[in-house]
């Protein structure tokens, strides 16, 4: 099965809007979920959208303004259809 490739915007700008946060309630939960195996997370330091971020990437979409819960949503959407895990 082919990883899904969540690409994090790491600069500055992305970073102090909440990709910290993010990137660590990503990481907690691809874990807690034992999803890690599935998902590729890739930092970058820009990804050219800085006044809209914070900013990500799944495969070709690029997503901005998302907050930490709608990034969780959109990779259990991506992984798992929309549903929860029991």
């Amino acid at each position: 099965m082919e990883k899904l490739v969540v690409e994090l915007c790491l600069g500055s700008s992305c970073f102090a809007r909440g990709n910290s946060q993010t990137l660590q309630a990503l990481e907690a939960y691809l874990k807690e979920e034992g999803l890690a195996d599935r998902v590729a997370l890739v930092g970058h330091l820009c990804l050219g959208n800085c006044a809209k971020g914070p900013n990500l990437r799944i495969g070709s979409e690029t997503y901005s303004g998302l907050d930490t819960a709608s990034v969780l949503a959109l990779i259990r959407t991506q992984l798992l259809g929309g549903e929860e895990r029991a």
